[in-house]
């Protein structure tokens, strides 16, 4: 897929069929948000090609007409172990893969918004139709087609169907989409996707300080994040313990770039005492043209309980917004009328209900910012509301002082978890132009995934199972 193709633009695949051929109106496919990750364990016909050699397609329908065209996506590789391999070093280096060919281990990544209808006739219309650009009164050559895989999809909410065709070509395959959803830059440690640009602090690294809507996707431009912030403290018998962001180490290990995706991986560690610092953490956290999502490893050691010494341990983790973000709305799905964002607490922020909440939103003219935490179902942690909009109450450390529209999660009393490792996973959306009820198509990413189904040759694909070797 990284292999520069000497083929210019796909003029597309143009088929000529009856009125008749159109299937009857049904439910419509509108899945905008959803990325479909196909691991290549279902993608048995073409494990073993060369990954250079594959391409994406959808289906348009132009009245008694269909071309296929180009769309963006990518094939992450995994090693023999299961794990990522990283296209480019911490230093932004690229890394080349030794296997040039899919594995069952591998991932199809694209976005569900991409899709199109259904293919008319069968593979070797590819054949027939494919042709690329040339010059005036130049012939070019057709790519010929070696194999194609239909992969459909299905919105399990009303059984809406999309499409679309994976390509296998000996050679000389056509170019690849020119459209990139999501781009990282290492040097700044930011983000930049389609709808939103995100940063990663200099001062604590571990924490990210920059969140942007840009006017491009309907937003302000403007930063309106102070930091996110994470705050332990722990009360014993003899001395108190506090520790937050600043406290910890983070540093990049290397980063998959992708037209549709990012994955980000780096290594945290938490200063423990005296500057002694707790062993490294690995955490890859993932990016898409519409939303990122990162995850929070909680490692206890030791049955919390069975340390007497230890009163109380509590654990709040928080989006303090800047002075941009005032006369933003805040809402939540146990609030769900909303309250203005003013930098002064008022009676009716301080009514909010702060039982435990699913998602929240934070929204106006500057942009949208919508957040939801998952949690595994062993997690005993609560995750009540914490709230504060007052820039005279002090919260440091912290870009700029007080918090504004702070809000976030108190996890409550850590000394009810047993010894183990705990992850949830944050999810970070981006509703432009959000109103009530909005929320709910980025909630059915996770609530009511896409089901999809692989098809070659009018079968359906056996998947190939992959097993994971143990690391020695």
């Amino acid at each position: 897929m990284r292999k520069a193709v000497r083929m210019s633009v796909l003029v597309g695949l143009l088929l000529t069929f009856t009125v008749s051929a159109f299937a009857k109106a049904g439910p419509v496919f509108d899945r905008r948000f959803d990325p479909v990750v196909v691991p290549g364990s279902d993608l048995a016909p073409f494990i073993g090609h060369t990954i250079a050699d594959l391409r994406l397609y959808k289906v348009e329908s132009h009245n008694r007409l269909q071309m296929v065209r180009a769309i963006p996506f990518q094939i992450d590789e995994r090693d023999k172990y299961g794990d990522w391999h990283f296209d480019f070093d911490k230093h932004g280096t690229y890394v080349p893969y030794k296997r040039h060919s899919l594995a069952s281990q591998d991932e199809l990544v694209f976005m569900s918004k991409d899709a199109g209808a259904r293919l008319v006739g069968n593979g070797a219309a590819f054949d027939r139709g494919l042709a690329v650009n040339g010059r005036a009164g130049q012939k070019v050559s057709t790519p010929v087609v070696a194999g194609i895989v239909e992969i459909k999809l299905t919105d399990p909410l009303n059984d809406a169907h999309a499409y679309v065709y994976l390509a296998y070509f000996k050679s000389d395959p056509p170019a690849l989409s020119p459209v990139r959803y999501v781009r990282y830059d290492p040097a700044a440690d930011r983000i930049y996707g389609t709808l939103y640009d995100m940063g990663f602090s200099k001062k604590a690294p571990v924490s990210y300080d920059y969140y942007v809507i840009p006017k491009s996707a309907g937003g302000e431009g403007i930063n309106i994040f102070d930091r996110f912030k994470m705050r332990l403290d722990i009360s014993t018998f003899l001395f108190s313990m506090h520790r937050d962001e600043d406290d910890f180490k983070s540093r990049l290990v290397g980063y998959i770039q992708g037209p549709v995706r990012v994955i980000r991986r780096v290594a945290n560690s938490m200063d423990v005492v005296w500057g002694i610092q707790s062993s490294s953490v690995l955490s890859d956290s993932m990016y898409y043209y519409d939303y990122f999502q990162f995850p929070t490893i909680v490692n206890i050691p030791i049955d919390m309980r069975k340390l007497y010494v230890i009163k109380k341990a509590k654990l709040i983790t928080t989006t303090d917004f800047n002075h941009n973000a005032i006369g933003m709305f805040f809402y939540n799905s146990n609030n769900l009328k909303g309250i203005e964002i003013t930098g002064r607490m008022s009676k009716a922020q301080e009514d909010l209900n702060r039982s435990p909440y699913d998602w929240a939103v934070v929204a106006g003219p500057q942009g949208a910012w919508m957040n939801r935490v998952v949690m595994g179902k062993d997690v005993p942690f609560t995750k009540d509301l914490y709230y504060v909009d007052d820039r005279t109450k002090l919260d440091p450390p912290e870009n700029e002082p007080g918090q504004i529209g702070s809000t976030g999660y108190d996890f409550g009393n850590l000394l009810k978890a047993n010894k183990g490792t705990y992850t949830f996973t944050s999810y970070i959306y981006v509703p432009i132009g959000y109103r009530p009820g909005d929320e709910r198509p980025w909630l059915n990413i996770i609530d009511h995934p896409i089901t999809y189904i692989v098809s070659y040759d009018h079968k359906q694909v056996v998947p190939v199972k992959f097993v994971p070797e143990k690391k020695k």
